[in-house]
């Protein structure tokens, strides 16, 4: 038997929906400020908060994506992003797997970006000062398993009963409650994966 690597690995990733996103410290007027986006209500999740990125297409890194979708999105071109580095991975109970970057862009004001409207419905600046002076409010949200799906109008069951599972896997159970993250600053909200990227970058800056 080979030797095994030993790196670090997500065991079952092919099974997840793969994303990547960047977040951007922008560099403004000599002060520092974290680049959002608002989701145009006509596309998947719309109308929620988020950095810029997306799936990653076959043929592609992780990299590779947040920084295509990047310029998809708001117009940022790769050669004016300063990557640092991978903050880490998210996979949250979706069935969503999300790959995150750090990366720093100098910019004049928000007319340097050219915002994809069909995508995107603003963007906007918080000063990292923000983040630095205000700890995320926490609530909680709970996840219910249930041994079905449907699908095309069908619900298909789970076997549970058919392979002797335990009972408790006959009927609908719950996981532990999970911890979300909010930062609320004026009248915007930034919580879910994005404030929990949100918190690792200022880890960093």
């Amino acid at each position: 038997m080979e030797k095994l690597d030993f790196a670090e690995k997500i065991i079952g990733k092919e099974k997840y929906f793969n994303s990547a996103v960047v977040a951007l410290v922008v560099e403004l007027k000599n002060k520092f400020y974290i680049l959002f986006q608002k989701r145009a209500k006509g596309v998947r999740q719309g109308g929620d908060i988020s950095f810029p990125g997306g799936k990653v297409e076959e043929g592609e890194t992780s990299l590779e994506a947040s920084l295509r979708e990047c310029y998809e999105e708001i117009g940022l071109s790769e050669d004016k992003i300063d990557i640092k580095g991978k903050l880490g991975t998210l996979i949250i109970p979706s069935g969503t797997l999300v790959e995150a970057f750090l990366g720093f862009v100098k910019m004049e004001d928000l007319n340097d970006l050219n915002i994809n409207e069909k995508e995107v419905e603003e963007c906007f600046l918080i000063p990292v000062d923000f983040f630095k002076t205000n700890i995320p409010r926490i609530e909680k949200l709970e996840v219910e398993t249930k041994p079905y799906y449907e699908e095309g109008g069908t619900r298909y069951y789970f076997p549970a009963k058919e392979l002797n599972l335990p009972e408790m896997y006959h009927l609908p159970w719950k996981s532990p409650p999970r911890e979300v993250y909010m930062y609320i600053y004026q009248d915007r909200v930034i919580w879910g994966l994005t404030a929990e990227i949100v918190k690792e970058v200022m880890k960093y800056i």
